[in-house]
C-alpha cells in the first residue's frame, strides 16, 4: 500500500475533497464535491467542510497511517504560518485557526495557504509554467483571485496578501467594490462584473438573443447565454466579450509592467469563451506595456477547478520535504 495525501480546497460556493498519490495524481481521477454551507455559523460551516475529507477517507478506505499530511486551499485573507483565516464573512469565520481544527480532528500535519497562491503554484509546478521561475495566475470567475510565484516560491509579501490582482485600480471613479475601494479589476473583468452588465443593458432596453432566452428577465440572467448568443452571431453579445477583452487587457498590462513575468496564466469559467475575448485583450496588453509580449507568454489553464488542489498538494508535499531535511 502507497502513501497518500488528502488534498481539500475550500470555497464560498463550493468544498472540494480529493486523495493524491505522493507522486502528485489524484487516485481514480475523484473529486469529492460538498455545497458550502455559507452563512450557516463558523461550526457549521467548519464541519460541512470537514465532511468532503471524511467521505473521500470512507471512499477509499483509507488506512490514516498512510497519510502523510493534508494539504488545503483556502480563503483569503489568511495567516499563513499560523493556519488561520483571518476574515471570511461568508464561511462565519473571523480568526478562525482551521489547520489546528484539521490537525485535532486528523492527528496529521496541515498546511493551506490562499486559493490563488496555490493557483501560482500548481501553474508553475506542473501546469503551463511548468519549468519557468515566474509564474502569476489569476482566475476570472465569481471574481479575479490571483496569485503569484517568484523565483519558483509563492510571494505572500509581508501580511501574506500580496498579488490580490482583482483589486489593482483600473478606473478611481468606478463602482464600489466589497474590498472597499472604488473601480478595481474585480469590478470591471469577473464573471459578477459581466452579469451586473447585462443586467444593467436589459433594464436599459438594450436587445440581445442572450436576454431573449431568459425572456428579458434580468433575475434569470447568466453567462452561459451570453457566450450561446455569441457562438450565433449576436452583435450585443460579441461586443460585450470585445469589451471584456479590453478591460482584462488593461489589466494584465499593469501587471505586466510591474512583474515582467515569464508567462500569465489565466483560468477560471470565463476564460471558457476567450476566443471571443482574446484578440481585444492581447491588442491592449500589447499597446500597454512597457516591453513586448508575445502571445506564448498568455495561457489559458487546463487544470482550471482543481488547479487549487493540485497546488494545496505541493505545498503539503514540499513542506515536509523541507521539516525533513
Amino acid at each position: 500500500m502507497g502513501k497518500y495525501y488528502l488534498i481539500m480546497d475550500i470555497g464560498g460556493t463550493k468544498t472540494t475533497g480529493a486523495l493524491f498519490t505522493e507522486d502528485g495524481k489524484p487516485v481514480d481521477n475523484y473529486f469529492h464535491v460538498v455545497k458550502s454551507q455559507t452563512y450557516q455559523g463558523e461550526e457549521a460551516v467548519y464541519q460541512n467542510t470537514k465532511s468532503a475529507l471524511d467521505h473521500v477517507i470512507e471512499h477509499f478506505h483509507v488506512n490514516m497511517d498512510d497519510v502523510l499530511g493534508i494539504g488545503v486551499g483556502g480563503p483569503g485573507p489568511l495567516d499563513v504560518e499560523k493556519g488561520v483565516i483571518i476574515h471570511s464573512p461568508m464561511m462565519g469565520w473571523k480568526n478562525f485557526p482551521v489547520v489546528d481544527r484539521l490537525k485535532q480532528d486528523y492527528g496529521k500535519p496541515v498546511r493551506m495557504d490562499n486559493d490563488g497562491n496555490l493557483g501560482a503554484l500548481a501553474e508553475q509546478r506542473c501546469g503551463e509554467g511548468k519549468g519557468l521561475s515566474n509564474v502569476l495566475y489569476m482566475t476570472v470567475s465569481t471574481g479575479c483571485g490571483g496569485g503569484a510565484v517568484i523565483n519558483g516560491n509563492i510571494y505572500h509579501g509581508r501580511n501574506d496578501s500580496a498579488a490580490e490582482f482583482g483589486h489593482i485600480t483600473l478606473n478611481p471613479e468606478g463602482p464600489q467594490c466589497p474590498c472597499g475601494s472604488r473601480g478595481c479589476f474585480e469590478m470591471y473583468a469577473s464573471g459578477t462584473a459581466m452579469k451586473r452588465r447585462m443586467i444593467e443593458d436589459i433594464k436599459a432596453g438594450k436587445k440581445s438573443a442572450a436576454f431573449e432566452a431568459v425572456e428579458y428577465d434580468p433575475e434569470k440572467i447568466e453567462g452561459k447565454y451570453l457566450t450561446q448568443a455569441a457562438e450565433n452571431g449576436d452583435a450585443y453579445a460579441l461586443e460585450f466579450y470585445r469589451q471584456e477583452g479590453y478591460y482584462l487587457g488593461c489589466g494584465l498590462a499593469t501587471l505586466f509592467n510591474a512583474f515582467d513575468p515569464d508567462v500569465f496564466v489565466l483560468g477560471g469559467g470565463v476564460t471558457k469563451a476567450r476566443k471571443y475575448f482574446h484578440e481585444e485583450m492581447m491588442k491592449q496588453l500589447q499597446g500597454r506595456t512597457m516591453m513586448e509580449v508575445p502571445q506564448e507568454r498568455i495561457r489559458y489553464s487546463v487544470m482550471n477547478d482543481y488547479v487549487v488542489l493540485y497546488g494545496a498538494y505541493y505545498l503539503i508535499k514540499e513542506y515536509l520535504e523541507q521539516q525533513n531535511k
